[in-house]
Formats: C-alpha cells, sequence, structure tokens
C-alpha cells in the first residue's frame, strides 16, 4: 500500500518491528476486529458503478460537491482514481462540484496519519 517501503525513513531500521507490534495492540483494543473485517470487506467490493451502466452514468446523479484527495504513491486509493472521478464530472459538464488536490508524499497510503499538515486545511474547507 506504499510505493516504497516508507517505514524504515518513518521510523529507523530497527523500530519497525516495535512499530508494528505497538499498533497492532493499540488496534485490538481501540477497535472489534470484526468490524475492522467487515469495512476491509466493504473497500474491497465497492464499486461505484454498480447498477449503473458506467462510471459516467453513475457520477450524473452526483449533485453534492466532491473533494478529491490522492496521495502520490498511494496504491490502496489510487491517485489515478480520483483523476478519472474529477476528470468524469468535467465531461458531465459538473466541473463546479469537482475538485482534485493530489499530495506529494514518500508514505503511501499511510500519508494521511504522518502528513496532516499538507491536506488538513482541504478537508476542513470541504466541511465549512
Amino acid at each position: 500500500y506504499v510505493e516504497t517501503d516508507g517505514l524504515y525513513e518513518l521510523f529507523g531500521r530497527f523500530q519497525v518491528e516495535r512499530y508494528l507490534e505497538y499498533n497492532s495492540h493499540n488496534f485490538s483494543k481501540r477497535f472489534d476486529p470484526l468490524s475492522y473485517l467487515y469495512i476491509i470487506k466493504a473497500m474491497n467490493i465497492f464499486d461505484a458503478t454498480r447498477n449503473f451502466e458506467s462510471l459516467h452514468d453513475s457520477l450524473s446523479n452526483i449533485k453534492a460537491k466532491l473533494t478529491l484527495i490522492g496521495f502520490k504513491g498511494d496504491l490502496l486509493f489510487l491517485p489515478k482514481e480520483m483523476e478519472d472521478i474529477k476528470k468524469t464530472m468535467d465531461d458531465l459538464g459538473r466541473a463546479h462540484l469537482a475538485e482534485y488536490i493530489e499530495i506529494d508524499s514518500k508514505y503511501g497510503h499511510d500519508a494521511f496519519l504522518v502528513e496532516l499538515d499538507k491536506f488538513n486545511m482541504h478537508v476542513e474547507r470541504a466541511l465549512e
């Protein structure tokens, strides 16, 4: 889920194992394991085009504003997919409803955990 092995850059060579042990222990205290499994399942089977002919047809029903944030190197939520959604909204004449921001990061999917300062203002603006 990260383009390069950013754990070493984040924590140092011998701290990676401690980081993983710490987070797995804390994660199990904060979340029900079944909830996590269902979230993963939902992510894996979600299809925005379900019950529609295409992404174009699916997005043509959106009336709310979209803030699409992609992180360079994220291999779970690909920036290319966010770009495709933005382009489709543009093609539908709904460019005013969709904003795409790509955050430059070497941390891939974990960027949203360690680089809040790079994107939190976009989230705050979207929630106003």
